[in-house]
């Protein structure tokens, strides 16, 4: 890793990071540093989300928490929100960019009762990795209001690896615990509409129907 990066990455941080994108088992001292982080212990869906996975992104969307999905309303004089701000590393201070992709509505359950998620690509400068993060507005879907979902290399062809990545995530929710198809794309960013529903349609739609959406190349 670059000595400058380092030097703006508390340990602690490097080896969260570390640790995720090579892949290598969670040594028993980080509960300490998750603890510390108040990551929250999930378990809605056994083998989905991991407290790692919860640190990387408070890590990566600490400097943009404020933009990502929040549920909010009022009660009496007093602004309720979802989303609580989630912490980092006292000393970690170089500010990550997470680039949306686009972002979803699971369903609505009721007017104003949307279920949004957001998704997001990190570039990790020393590392020469891209992560993955989703973000809904709260922690009532899974425990966590954010967590990484997926690595790429830097010489990875973005588009390609966040279909990869979202179609194995989305999988792994219908097949485990029989999530339904989410009901449309609320806003585009890297990825338009028309390619995140043709992603939907390779998890979801009927194997003997034609696919009717074609990708595009959005990817700046």
């Amino acid at each position: 890793m670059n000595d400058n990066i380092i030097h703006l990455l508390p340990a602690e941080e490097e080896a969260i990071l570390h640790c995720y994108v090579t892949g290598l088992r969670q040594p028993g001292s980080f509960r300490k540093l998750y603890d510390a982080l108040e990551i929250p212990v999930v378990d809605a869906i056994p083998g989905i989300i991991s407290r790692l996975q919860i640190a990387v992104a408070q890590i990566l969307l600490h400097h943009v928490q404020d933009s990502l999905p929040q549920w909010a309303t009022m009660k009496g004089d007093e602004l309720l929100l979802n989303r609580r701000r989630h912490k980092r590393h006292k000393d970690g201070l170089l500010p990550f960019a997470p680039r949306r992709l686009f972002s979803i509505n699971w369903a609505t359950s009721g007017p104003g009762y949307d279920w949004p998620e957001e998704y997001r690509i990190t570039y990790l400068p020393g590392f020469d990795k891209y992560v993955f993060t989703a973000s809904r507005d709260g922690d009532d879907m899974w425990g966590c209001a954010d967590h990484a979902i997926g690595v790429a290399e830097k010489s990875d062809n973005i588009q390609e690896a966040a279909r990869k990545i979202l179609t194995g995530y989305w999988r792994t929710q219908a097949e485990k615990g029989n999530q339904q198809r989410w009901e449309d794309c609320l806003a585009e960013g890297l990825i338009n509409r028309r390619t995140a529903l043709a992603w939907a349609d390779e998890v979801w739609a009927d194997p003997e129907e034609e696919d009717g959406y074609a990708e595009e190349d959005d990817c700046a």
